[in-house]
């Protein structure tokens, strides 16, 4: 299993104070919980390729034919970090958050990415 460095280009930050001068803080948060998945992924700062994903009727893909990734992220985004397992498709995009785990210290993050399957 290799791990990939990402490029974050810090733009999530920026959109998340956007997000609370112009929502305030309470609807701020309900909006990164609510796109979780987008924000995270968008944030990643490391990846890693856990294999395909099979045995699973899922529900953006409609032709039945879409290869599914695990992808294990770190993320750092709104002063924490995360580490969270996603579901990519063929084109690198991320259609689905299977967990994700809210860390105070990159020690613990950076641990919790590792050992995810």
């Amino acid at each position: 299993m290799t791990i990939h460095p990402v490029r974050g280009s810090g733009a999530c930050e920026g959109l998340v104070d956007a997000l609370r001068a112009e929502f305030g803080a309470v609807l701020a948060a309900r909006i990164l919980e609510a796109e979780a998945l987008d924000f995270l992924w968008d944030a990643r700062i490391s990846e890693r390729y856990l294999g395909q994903h099979f045995g699973w009727d899922f529900e953006y893909c409609d032709d039945g034919e879409t290869d599914l990734s695990r992808v294990a992220i770190l993320s750092f985004l709104d002063g924490s970090w995360h580490a969270a397992l996603c579901l990519a498709d063929g084109d690198g995009a991320a259609v689905a958050l299977l967990w994700q785990h809210r860390c105070d210290r990159r020690e613990d993050a950076l641990a919790a990415f590792e050992r995810a399957v």
